[in-house]
């Protein structure tokens, strides 16, 4: 009789952790990729495209402005649509980012914008995602380095 009631506890426990795992792997959210391939795409910088090489892609592309203004005059192209970043997940987007034949082109005027939606979109597994960089590297200092020289860390410690 004990060992009926711990194999009702054994099935039980299972069962719940059966559950689970449907549960996880049901979600539609859940990061698909290994995090690996992301690294090692943004520090080869094969995720960005310039705009003479979009002018050059061959086979179908979108370009999609993720971004609160326009494309800018020089990136005018006609195969792209608009998404506002702060609903690229609503179902209806989705729907459409899914539908697209091609390469997935994502343009903002604020780079960092695109690179979040590009991690984003990424990790829920679209395939074929770029970053359209309209300018120079943003990450480029555009000034000369010089230290502060009010501090004299020397002197605190007398």
């Amino acid at each position: 009789m004990q060992q009926f009631k711990n194999l009702k506890f054994v099935i039980l426990i299972i069962v719940v952790l059966l559950i689970l795992v449907i549960v996880r792997n049901s979600d539609q959210n859940l990061f698909k990729k290994d995090i690996k391939s992301a690294i090692e795409a943004t520090q080869n910088n094969s995720n960005i495209l310039s705009r003479d090489q979009l002018h050059q892609m061959k086979g179908p592309w979108m370009v999609v402005n993720i971004g609160n203004s326009d494309l800018s005059d020089s990136v005018q192209v006609e195969h792209s649509i608009k998404i506002p970043f702060e609903n690229l997940l609503d179902q209806t987007n989705r729907n459409i980012l899914e539908g697209v034949n091609g390469d997935l082109i994502l343009y903002s005027a604020d780079v960092a914008t695109a690179s979040k939606a590009w991690v984003i979109l990424n990790q829920m597994g679209f395939k074929n995602i770029f970053i359209l960089n309209t300018g120079g590297n943003p990450e480029e200092l555009k000034y000369k380095f010089q230290p502060d020289t009010t501090a004299r860390l020397e002197q605190d410690s007398i």
